[in-house]
């Protein structure tokens, strides 16, 4: 798989940066962002999942090593660590970091501005069946097309835990159907003929690498064939004045209010600051998420081999030991 063209010289030429990004639809730029504050918020979130007893006990928790059954999106187990996430100040804080500001703002204008919606990622491994599958934002965020994601791992992350791939170019397709998918979202791009003749391109992050992309862009997540968690974090980010949905203004999943999750903050300037900005709210499209007729056919086919495979690790790893943390 070839490589992301690395635009980090771009970064003092902002025009040169937009029109990379018009013609590939995305940009990677290489020690981007300050070390110190992705291991500072890796620290905090490996602390929670050691205290829910994901991480193997006698182990470096900085490792992310785990030794469980993959816990996925959906499951309250993973939600007994990621609503704790969602309360993080360091997560959110991260959106509005001076470099990728400044790397947004060339992309977007001046206006650029993070949204309030936050996503952590944490991808276990032997979970191949929940890798995200290829797909566009746009489906999910809606509002303006010109919104752009930025996904940041909090530590080196090769192609071989699970890095980032996008198909070049692909943000020129315009918004495709989708079909369902066991991973993520449950949504994946029925790709078009002419994605067949597009190249995949991924690369070896390194901790600090960003890579930014468009919200029609079609991207996935490699398989994450290590023994160590990927822990990763995406936030999306517009122009003041374009559309935008309701949602994106909440918590991601919703499951506490920014009054619960801003409790133990010290950070008043990250609270509630998108309400001074100029917002346009347009209603959520549920129809380009629709799915085909036979689509529950091929749920129950997927998730019939997720369960077979879960079974599978359950048996592989069982019952784990104590552990002074869980």
């Amino acid at each position: 798989m070839k490589a992301f063209l690395n635009s980090s010289e771009l970064l003092h030429d902002p025009g040169a940066m937009k029109q990379r990004f018009d013609r590939d639809g995305y940009v990677y730029l290489s020690g981007l962002v300050d070390t110190g504050p992705l291991l500072e918020l890796k620290r905090q979130i490996v602390a929670i999942c050691d205290d829910c007893g994901w991480l193997k006990p006698g182990v470096e928790p900085m490792t992310a090593t785990t030794w469980t059954a993959p816990k996925v999106e959906g499951e309250e187990e993973y939600f007994q660590v990621y609503d704790r996430i969602q309360r993080l100040q360091d997560f959110h804080g991260l959106a509005h970091d001076p470099a990728v500001i400044t790397l947004m703002q060339s992309l977007l204008g001046e206006t650029a501005f993070p949204h309030p919606l936050s996503i952590a990622r944490l991808v276990f491994p032997e979970s191949q069946e929940w890798s995200t599958p290829p797909h566009q934002d746009f489906v999910n965020n809606q509002g303006t097309k010109d919104l752009y994601a930025c996904w940041i791992p909090l530590s080196d992350c090769p192609k071989s835990m699970g890095s980032l791939a996008v198909l070049e170019g692909s943000h020129k397709l315009g918004l495709l159907p989708v079909e369902y998918s066991l991973g993520a979202g449950h949504r994946q791009t029925s790709m078009p003929a002419e994605a067949a003749s597009m190249q995949w391109l991924s690369s070896d992050f390194k901790l600090g690498d960003v890579i930014a992309f468009h919200s029609l862009a079609i991207h996935r997540a490699l398989p994450n064939d290590t023994n160590r968690m990927r822990i990763s974090v995406d936030y999306r980010y517009q122009a003041e004045g374009d559309e935008m949905i309701e949602r994106c203004l909440r918590p991601h999943f919703e499951r506490e209010g920014w009054a619960e999750i801003y409790q133990d903050w010290s950070r008043e300037e990250l609270k509630y600051y998108w309400e001074d900005k100029n917002i346009t709210t347009v209603p959520f499209d549920a129809t380009l998420g629709d799915l085909p007729d036979d689509h529950l056919s091929t749920a129950i086919k997927l998730q019939r081999s997720f369960n077979k495979s879960r079974a599978a690790l359950a048996e592989k790893y069982g019952t784990p030991p104590d552990n002074d943390n869980a």
